[in-house]
């Protein structure tokens, strides 16, 4: 089987029926679809229930788990080589499995693909400013790779990935409650490329209850938490101690970090200097009294990554960028 769906719902009784119906109409027939339910408390249960397509498998959880976890769930049962993820309250256009599966047949360095997207409301009022700059934010995107460690580059429900890469990377990582999808990214990278199907293929509702909007600073938290957790594995497991990096930033950064992350921020140590200090910061690496340097997104960005890069630093290797508010 090439293609395997997975949806993971809690408490989706509102939109799940046309999310499901979206997946059951693809023009390509042929894939399996795994939904689970993660403890739903409202008519979840009752709705999947009724699904009579021999494609269709449910899993009900006696208690809720958290997305992560269900997602691992639902693709370690999964047979299909690629995996498809389907949002409960978002909507697959027609042509989507098609095309996206013939996306990644085409070009064998990608690791997963996703597409561009169309925001809609749910019933809650969402100003129309909100969908454009969501559209925009998933949709405007350009070299995937240079954004690893600093933004999503999918809208998580246009996931279509290779379930080997996602074992080789370990899957979804459940400490993450709203970050999950940019962490598993940010790993699938080291599995091949990520790219994107240059057409609309998803219609992603957006909610201004949602978890991921109405609480900012901890979505910004776990953001940058993976960010930090990402960075210490991938490019400096070789140092079998926390890598020592230096955060070039503003107080108000300094004080975001020491106030949100430091309690929390394991992967890490973390040093500071002001963002015009750069040549004490070569100064600092190139003495080996710190592993790397971590920039903070300011309009000095640009001026201060030629810097880095003509001292010997790589984007990417020892030198990153994060936001932060």
């Amino acid at each position: 089987m090439e293609i395997s769906v997975v949806t993971a719902v809690y408490n989706g009784e509102a939109y799940l029926v046309e999310a499901i119906e979206s997946i059951l109409h693809q023009s390509l027939p042929d894939f399996e679809y795994i939904i689970v339910n993660d403890g739903s408390a409202d008519l979840t249960k009752e709705i999947l229930d009724r699904i009579s397509d021999s494609r269709v498998k449910v899993i009900h959880l006696g208690k809720n788990v958290g997305a992560a976890t269900a997602l691992n769930m639902g693709i370690n049962q999964a047979k299909g080589n690629w995996i498809a993820i389907q949002d409960a309250d978002d909507l697959s256009h027609r042509q989507r499995l098609e095309k996206q599966l013939a996306y990644v047949k085409a070009d064998t360095r990608l690791a997963a693909t996703g597409s561009l997207i169309r925001c809609i409301p749910g019933k809650d009022l969402v100003d129309q400013s909100l969908l454009e700059w969501e559209e925009l934010f998933f949709n405007n995107k350009g070299s995937f790779r240079t954004e690893q460690f600093y933004s999503t580059p999918l809208c998580h429900g246009t996931g279509f990935f290779s379930k080997q890469a996602y074992e080789k990377i370990g899957g979804y990582d459940p400490t993450f409650k709203i970050a999950y999808d940019y962490d598993l990214w940010t790993r699938m990278f080291e599995e091949g490329e990520i790219a994107r199907v240059p057409e609309v293929l998803y219609s992603y509702r957006i909610h201004g209850n949602s978890l991921a909007h109405s609480n900012k600073v901890e979505t910004t938290n776990e953001i940058l938490l993976s960010t930090f957790k990402q960075i210490a594995t991938l490019r400096f497991f070789h140092l079998k101690r926390k890598p020592k990096l230096l955060l070039l930033g503003t107080n108000n950064h300094v004080d975001f970090y020491q106030e949100n992350l430091a309690a929390k921020n394991h992967y890490v140590s973390m040093e500071f200097l002001g963002p015009k200090e750069v040549r004490k910061a070569v100064s600092l690496f190139l003495s080996n009294e710190i592993d790397g340097v971590i920039l903070v997104s300011t309009p000095q960005l640009g001026e201060q990554l030629r810097f880095f890069r003509k001292r010997g630093l790589e984007f990417g290797k020892n030198l990153f960028k994060i936001w932060m508010p």
